[in-house]
């Protein structure tokens, strides 16, 4: 068998790498085109009619259809095959190789020998075992960011559809007061026909109501924008509904104390878990440097097939060999010293940002406990009495005036006055929805339902 014979085949496949090689071009390379028709309408269309939906469904559909968080899981199936992949052992090598007389040619030819050698490496010191232990912890820390990702996701959302519903709130208060102030408007045309009114009194209540109607305009826009917000959460066949949340923020939890609250935020936040988790394969990581201080044994077996020469000096008959060989390398010069020391730092730093993340979950329940207190007593405050009060003082001004006794001055102040009452109630409304929604963030638990 001539060298020629053998090279043949070996650069035919060399060739064919090559020009797979070269058919691979960079993703740069390549001409990137738009999203589908299909795809393009699901963005671009809008409906024009209201869909009404609860927080419950709301959320539902977020987690079912937002992108991120389907973007997010792919974490857990690649964290899965890092996982299996740590308990796989390592391939066996195969190797072949041919020696050939290069001096001699014809019957002078001297033998070749043929070589065929298959080899396994074993790994000593449980390094798999703790390789995939690493692994594992890396997978529930995977795991728990999820999780965290897919709480915070609901919390955003809630607090997007709380805004939703307090901006609603909003316009429709104004809407009532354009209202009561267009029939004002209505009954001074008809005073002023009737003699009872100076056209100033006219001119006043009509630019009272236009800027009324414009004010009307910005809260109808600012309802409506938030609304369609709540389409950023979900997926783009939703991006044209035109969402009716429904609630009142009416939000049923109540204060807690400050220990029992860092208990729950320390034993449930899924941040905090998964930086455990982090820590403990860290700490993990050191045994497995460790471990790779004691050398791997490879195994090989081989036949040899040497064929025969008829030289004049070294005449040879056809023989078969078969052969063995282990190896082991010595640990003389690397004795994974700092893979050990790295792995070391590593560990002491997630131990270190572990116990500051733990500080920060204090201080965020003692913030979210303060804000949450005082958001609920300002919403006390006024669903105790200072609504009705000043739905009741409007409604003495409003009689006030029609008797003459109170000028029109004295009456479209009363009414922005209870406006901005109304307006300050929806704030503080959101203000508390917020803060729940914050007390829940800092301790790991779920929204309130509204």
């Amino acid at each position: 068998m001539k060298p020629p014979s053998l090279l043949i085949p070996l650069l035919i496949l060399c060739m064919k790498m090559q020009a797979a090689a070269t058919d691979a071009r960079p993703a740069a390379d390549l001409e990137t085109s738009g999203p589908t028709p299909e795809r393009l309408a699901e963005l671009t269309k809008l409906s024009t009619k209201k869909t009404p939906i609860s927080l419950e469904d709301y959320l539902t559909k977020v987690a079912s259809s937002n992108l991120a968080y389907a973007a997010k899981r792919y974490d857990i199936p690649i964290a899965e095959t890092v996982v299996a992949a740590a308990k796989l052992f390592q391939n066996p090598v195969v190797q072949f190789g041919v020696a050939h007389d290069m001096t001699y040619y014809g019957r002078q030819e001297l033998p070749s020998t043929y070589q065929y050698m298959i080899s396994q490496t074993f790994e000593l010191g449980g390094k798999r075992f703790k390789r995939w232990l690493v692994a594992r912890k890396n997978f529930a820390a995977t795991s728990s960011t999820l999780q965290s990702f897919l709480q915070n996701l609901r919390l955003d959302a809630s607090s997007a559809y709380a805004d939703a519903i307090a901006l609603g709130k909003m316009a429709g208060q104004f809407q009532r007061t354009a209202t009561l102030l267009r029939e004002l408007l209505l009954v001074q045309e008809e005073r002023l026909k009737a003699g009872d009114i100076s056209d100033v009194d006219l001119l006043q209540t009509r630019v009272e109501v236009r800027q009324f109607e414009a004010e009307l305009l910005d809260a109808q826009a600012q309802a409506i924008n938030a609304e369609l917000e709540l389409n950023a959460f979900l997926s783009p066949k939703y991006s044209g509904t035109h969402w009716a949340p429904v609630g009142t923020l009416d939000v049923t939890a109540q204060s807690t104390g400050f220990v029992k609250a860092l208990n729950i935020a320390i034993l449930k936040r899924p941040d905090l878990i998964a930086m455990r988790h982090l820590r403990d394969a860290a700490l993990a990581n050191i045994n497995l440097e460790k471990a790779k201080r004691v050398p791997d044994v490879n195994i090989g077996l081989g036949w040899i097939r040497s064929t025969s020469s008829y030289n004049d000096t070294n005449p040879q008959p056809l023989y078969n060999m078969g052969a063995w060989q282990i190896s082991v390398p010595l640990p003389i010069w690397n004795m994974n010293k700092t893979g050990i020391a790295a792995a070391k730092a590593t560990a002491g730093q997630a131990e270190t940002q572990l116990a500051d993340a733990e500080v920060q979950a204090a201080v965020d329940v003692r913030q979210a406990i303060s804000l949450f207190d005082i958001a609920r007593q300002r919403v006390d405050l006024y669903q105790s009495g200072v609504l009705k009060d000043a739905d009741s003082a409007l409604e003495k001004r409003v009689i006030s005036y029609k008797r003459g006794d109170s000028s029109l001055l004295e009456l479209l102040d009363a009414q922005r006055k209870a406006n901005e009452v109304w307006m300050s109630f929806y704030n503080a409304q959101i203000d508390h929805v917020r803060a729940v929604i914050d007390l829940n963030r800092s301790t790991g638990l779920w929204i309130s339902h509204f």
